[in-house]
């Protein structure tokens, strides 16, 4: 089985590959990073660069998820990169079932209850629809 760490890229050291990694020691499981880019960030990114392919977004969501490993890490070991493309959650768990993930780590940001109510939530749909146990690594919304 895998660890499943599903990085958003907003940060060069991340909790949720350290959760990941501390878990796959754990449970001597192996690691695995994830980055998903959305469909809308595809679409945007295809219409300002017109040579830009899905093996393109595919192949920078794993070089942004082996980045943010190395710099929370210090190094890769034997972590498994995927890149996908595709609406996030639901991408999210379809990866962790194909890769029958143990644990699906993900990140979340602590947002007042009017931000919860206005903006929809990637984690609270990775909570309620995943398949298997998920940690939500929580941290505080900048904004």
């Amino acid at each position: 089985m895998t660890i499943l760490a599903a990085v958003d890229g907003d940060y060069e050291e991340d909790e949720v590959v350290r959760t990941g990694f501390d878990l796959a020691n754990a449970y001597d499981e192996s690691l695995a990073a994830l980055h998903v880019v959305s469909n809308a960030e595809f679409a945007d990114r295809q219409d300002s660069t017109p040579d830009y392919y899905l093996d393109d977004a595919e192949e920078a969501a794993r070089g942004l998820a082996r980045r943010v490993t190395r710099g929370t890490l210090g190094g890769i070991g034997d972590t498994e990169f995927r890149g996908e493309v595709g609406p996030v959650a639901e991408t999210v768990i379809d990866v962790a079932h194909e890769m029958d993930a143990r644990y699906l780590v993900v990140g979340g940001r602590k947002r007042s209850p009017v931000g919860k109510a206005l903006f929809g939530s990637k984690t609270q749909t990775l909570l309620m629809d995943a398949d298997r146990p998920v940690v939500s690594v929580m941290r505080d919304d900048e904004d």
